[in-house]
């Protein structure tokens, strides 16, 4: 579950002298493995679109617990089907194993009308760095990332956004398989 708020990302009426209030969004994913490299996704955004991605390590199996170098490509339909979404990130991160693992990575992501009335978007590129702590069975993780991103609806007036992040992850709930024990 990715919980997210998005300050000044909706306009309720554009005749209302408010500008822009935030904008919760509530995201689903799940990650299936494909083999000992690549990794398929789906993602339910904020029940009004999916985005499925597909990540493949590019430095040798992910049994090895060394430092690791993914590219992740995705695409799907968001904003209740009237944009196509493209996105491709390259993803660098620390030795798996430790307590604490670093990574960082590249993004870019563009959103494309599909009807005459959606809005047209310019693409988002970025960077972003982060860490893990903990181990398997629990991990919290910290991030930020800088973006260009001009705002579509001219909700912004800047063109670089700063995205900090918190997350808890990997938390194995039920009964444990047979290779956790």
């Amino acid at each position: 579950m990715i919980v997210s708020v998005v300050p000044g990302g909706a306009r309720i009426d554009e005749d209302s002298t408010q500008e822009s209030i935030a904008l919760p969004s509530f995201d689903v994913d799940w990650r299936y493995g494909l083999d000992d490299r690549s990794d398929i996704g789906f993602r339910l955004n904020t029940a009004s679109g999916g985005i499925v991605t597909w990540r493949r390590r590019l430095d040798g199996p992910s049994s090895r617990p060394t430092t690791a170098t993914a590219l992740m490509l995705g695409a799907g339909l968001v904003n209740f089907g009237q944009h196509a979404h493209v996105e491709a990130t390259l993803i660098r991160s620390g030795r798996e194993g430790g307590s604490v693992v670093p990574y960082g990575g590249l993004r870019a992501i563009q959103i494309a009308p599909l009807s005459s009335t959606a809005v047209h978007d310019r693409p988002t590129l970025g960077a972003f760095g982060g860490a893990r702590f903990g181990g398997a069975a629990a991990r919290i993780g910290v991030e930020v990332g800088v973006f260009y991103d001009r705002s579509a609806l001219g909700l912004r007036r800047n063109d670089f956004v700063v995205v900090p992040s918190f997350s808890v992850n990997s938390i194995r709930l039920g009964r444990k398989r047979a290779d956790d024990r």
